[in-house]
């Protein structure tokens, strides 16, 4: 793959910023305020904060590109993405905290993780031959543990870019969003919650293998 640029990951950060925190700000404006800095568009202080944060973090994964997928590295990412609104960024959460997911088919509370347990679930998912296919389990493992107080989904999507980046994929993961379909996300959305409440995780995969690997926008 060619040298990354921050605004290669524009529709990274667009989507993930859309479909899970409802940035406001459209997605040509999300560009140019990663190309530029311009505020254009930006209607509100939340998503100013939320575009820095996504900012940061899509410059520390282009500069971390070739850094092995660890449990330190998961951690420092997450760090990055809830820094302006989290308590404990980067910080795994305790089992004490009961904190879960609120899914149409239920709740899904996942045991707390340490980072031992977090080590062997990247390892275990990092075993195939394939990145790309890698990249997509890595996403829906690393979401469906939600091993942080917050940000658990941005933090699987932009390691898993992390990977496709390192093993020069040509490819990047983004989430799936239609400005004119609000079904695309929607769908997105209901086959996450497969995922983690009934472990589908066929579903949400084939939606991500067609609809969100992409070529980086040059």
């Amino acid at each position: 793959m060619s040298t990354i640029r921050i605004t290669d990951l524009a529709g990274v950060v667009y989507s993930a910023g859309k479909v899970f925190d409802g940035l406001a700000t459209g997605r040509l404006d999300t560009e140019n305020f990663l190309r530029s800095g311009s505020l254009d568009g930006i209607t509100s202080r939340s998503d100013l904060a939320l575009l820095e944060d996504l900012r940061d973090v899509a410059q520390f994964v282009i500069d971390h590109g070739r850094q092995p997928i660890t449990a330190a590295f998961v951690c420092a990412v997450n760090a990055h993405i809830i820094r302006s609104g989290a308590l404990h960024p980067g910080q795994l959460r305790t089992q004490a905290q009961q904190i879960g997911v609120q899914t149409r088919y239920g709740r899904h509370t996942p045991e707390a993780m340490t980072e031992a347990s977090l080590q062997q679930l990247l390892d275990d998912t990092l075993r195939g031959t394939d990145a790309c296919e890698n990249a997509l389990d890595l996403f829906v493992d690393l979401a469906k543990a939600q091993p942080f107080e917050d940000g658990n989904k941005r933090t699987a999507l932009f390691v898993a870019n992390n990977l496709l980046i390192s093993a020069e994929t040509g490819k990047l993961l983004t989430i799936p969003v239609d400005e004119n379909d609000p079904s695309l996300s929607d769908s997105f959305n209901d086959l996450l919650a497969k995922a983690y409440v009934r472990d589908e995780r066929g579903g949400v995969k084939d939606l991500l293998r067609t609809h969100g690997l992409v070529a980086p926008k040059k």
